[in-house]
């Protein structure tokens, strides 16, 4: 007869570390890292390099002075300086991604007591900080991409084939050329709208004009193939990214699709403000203006850096909900937020404010959501009161 030996719990154990975890994010980040080298040349490199050794050396200093084990072989410290860099221009000075950096480690993250301490996501505190410290350097008037040819990618052209043409959008600029630059995408979309152009005709008209005579062409913008920070232009690459987190169960699916659906949902719904100063209200306006306006929602899901806080940033472990139902209600929160930003605020950008705020409404969330203990939570009898 076979003995039975009873250990003390737990009995089931998670073979998923710390470091296999963040080094499979690392892995995941990858791929739009390499097409950022490829398209923006090496500053694009040179700046996320710099962002990583700088956040590793500032781990290393901080745990040796509160004399903590060094833990940088983890994969967290690299991690952050990657979605620092990310954040960013490649045009940026190299003291940008340093101080950027070391803000987001040794302000975000070792004051609060280090990985797993840190209430709010350590890359974005360091992008908020730098924007408002170097905002010429965080708001260029143009990107500049090298190796490009505006609308005529092979992915681009593979993709046309399997749909319908919904946009000609950038054909002005369908011309070959090694380097094209311009502002970004979100940039456009809002200044064009707030034009005095916008009061002229009727909103589908002004769709029209936006999204077929100033925008990247929607494929171009989904793969790649414009300007904008390092880490954002490519929805493609990071949501096969994602994909990959999800399937080793890393990340759980509904919350980054919470986010974006929020946002596309909102983005067509709510009023949109037309010409200068919202001179024209138009309650729906991508509703109600045909196809050109059906893509005005999608353009806000592929363009600016929605994919990478819905997809990275909004799903960090440390700073979000620990309840599904939790987690649920912050990523609609964060996308909420995003879209009120980016529609009536004074930035086309509205991701890293909006996860910096309901990262710091997460206890609250906790404390609505969190599961009750079987057994407790019932009203106890009056005293005197028969059983």
């Amino acid at each position: 007869m076979t003995r039975l030996t009873v250990s003390s719990s737990p009995h089931i154990r998670q073979t998923d570390s710390t470091a296999k975890i963040m080094w499979s994010v690392v892995a995941a980040l990858t791929p739009a890292l390499v097409l950022s080298g490829y398209l923006f040349g090496w500053r694009a490199l040179w700046v996320t390099g710099l962002s990583v050794l700088t956040a590793v050396v500032c781990e290393a200093l901080a745990q040796r002075l509160r004399k903590t084990p060094v833990t940088i072989g983890d994969g967290s410290a690299v991690i952050t300086g990657i979605l620092v860099a990310f954040c960013m221009p490649a045009t940026v000075h190299w003291y940008v991604p340093v101080f950027g950096s070391a803000a987001a480690i040794l302000i975000a993250k070792q004051c609060f007591g280090g990985l797993g301490c840190n209430i709010w996501n350590p890359a974005l505190v360091g992008r908020a900080i730098v924007h408002v410290s170097f905002a010429k350097d965080m708001n260029p008037s143009s990107y500049p991409v090298v190796h490009v040819e505006p609308s005529s990618s092979w992915l681009s052209d593979v993709l046309r084939h399997f749909t319908i043409d919904v946009t000609a959008a950038g054909d002005a600029a369908a011309t070959a050329v090694d380097a094209i630059t311009g502002p970004s995408p979100m940039a456009i979309l809002k200044k064009g709208l707030a034009s005095p152009d916008a009061l002229v005709g009727s909103p589908a008209e002004q769709f029209t004009h936006v999204l077929r005579g100033q925008a990247p062409h929607l494929w171009d913008a989904f793969w790649g193939n414009i300007g904008g920070n390092i880490g954002e232009v490519s929805a493609l690459l990071l949501l096969a990214g994602v994909v990959y987190l999800v399937v080793k169960g890393y990340v759980r699916w509904y919350s980054p699709a919470l986010y974006l659906g929020t946002v596309a949902v909102l983005a067509a719904v709510l009023p949109l403000p037309l010409g200068p100063e919202g001179a024209r209200w138009v309650w729906a306006a991508a509703l109600r203006s045909g196809p050109d306006g059906m893509l005005y929602p999608l353009y806000h899901l592929v363009c600016g850096g929605l994919m990478l806080g819905a997809l990275y940033m909004a799903t960090d472990m440390v700073t979000s909900p620990l309840s599904p139902r939790g987690q649920m209600v912050f990523a609609v929160g964060c996308g909420v937020l995003t879209v009120l930003i980016r529609l009536y605020g004074g930035y086309p950008e509205g991701v890293c404010y909006s996860i910096l705020l309901m990262n710091t409404a997460v206890p609250l969330i906790d404390r609505w959501t969190r599961p009750r203990v079987f057994g407790t939570g019932h009203k106890k009898p009056a005293p005197g009161a028969s059983s």
